[in-house]
């Protein structure tokens, strides 16, 4: 199995390559809490459980953007699962997010080594309050009266190759892309929601007894903006206390800390230092919450006695 990982990773990385776009759409430093988010093949692969996330960003600034999701994910059912999400971006007089249903089926490959595939299915939405801009004058403006409230279907599928230790996801949270014209006295007005393709992947090693290392990546592109790469290495102490730190390449490095299977409640803070160069006038820092409950929370020794006999 290890050959079909690295061909994968080849053929990963060699299309990123050749490609130079990047994402629209929210980040999170605690991607791997909520990977049904963005790719629905994770649904249902960490066993039944809901989640909160909230993070945000540029601190001390009105109005900079705050980001809030909730994730719920069905135990899995002969080798299928269902899940719920819903995201909310906010900045300024903005508010856009994404509302879905998700469905992943799993295929066993080898003994401890199983494909998940999954589809999405929901709608994008944008709320835009106008009445909240400054204006000089009180005037009317043709521009802002083309400024609508919209909301756009969105269908997305994803792939998430899983042994013991190591994944490896490949995903496109919405395949449709939607554009919704309008003319207004004259005026014409576009909304368009574009594809993303997310590639992410993780592995472990263990260092000593109940200590290891989990290096994790998150590749996100997007048309017409900059790709953005996440980068973090974990120590994982006894599957119970994670310390991270990590990068991207928007010039942010992060340290994170994460708490597991108190109660079954997994508990996390993280927080992301804005790097000044000579290509930013200004940057804040982020801070991000997540809080997730785990119904069915069982070792990773169990989960994979598990999957063994019921495959």
């Amino acid at each position: 199995m290890k050959n079909i990982y690295t061909y994968i990773l080849l053929l990963g990385f060699t299309f990123i390559g050749f490609t130079a776009k990047a994402q629209q759409q929210a980040n999170f430093l605690f991607f791997e809490s909520n990977m049904s988010i963005i790719n629905p093949a994770f649904t249902g692969s960490q066993g039944q459980l809901f989640g909160l996330q909230y993070r945000t960003a540029w601190m001390g600034v009105e109005d900079a953007p705050r980001v809030a999701s909730f994730s719920y994910n069905t135990s899995e059912k002969k080798n299928t699962s269902w899940g719920f999400n819903f995201t909310s971006d906010r900045v300024y007089v903005e508010n856009q997010g994404v509302v879905s249903v998700d469905y992943s089926y799993k295929l066993k490959l080898s003994e401890g080594t199983n494909l998940y595939l999954g589809i999405k299915a929901g709608a994008n939405y944008n709320n835009i309050d106008t009445d909240r801009l400054n204006r000089i004058t009180s005037e009317s403006n043709a521009s802002l009266a083309g400024i609508t409230n919209y909301m756009n279907p969105l269908i997305g599928a994803g792939a998430l190759l899983k042994s013991k230790n190591t994944f490896l996801g490949f995903s496109v949270p919405n395949i449709l892309n939607s554009k919704r014209f309008k003319d207004q006295q004259g005026v014409q007005s576009t909304a368009t929601d574009k594809p993303h393709l997310y590639m992410s992947g993780g592995t472990s090693f263990g260092l000593s007894s109940g200590l290891s290392l989990r290096p994790v990546l998150l590749y996100r592109m997007v048309a017409d903006a900059p790709n953005q790469l996440t980068a973090l290495a974990k120590l994982d102490f006894k599957d119970r206390v994670e310390i991270g730190a990590g990068m991207s390449n928007n010039d942010y490095i992060s340290a994170l800390l994460f708490l597991k299977g108190a109660s079954n409640l997994d508990l996390g803070i993280g927080y992301e230092f804005g790097q000044r160069t000579s290509s930013t006038a200004l940057r804040e820092n982020t801070m991000e919450f997540v809080v997730r409950y785990r119904f069915d929370k069982v070792t990773k020794a169990e989960t994979t006695k598990k999957e063994v006999k019921t495959e």
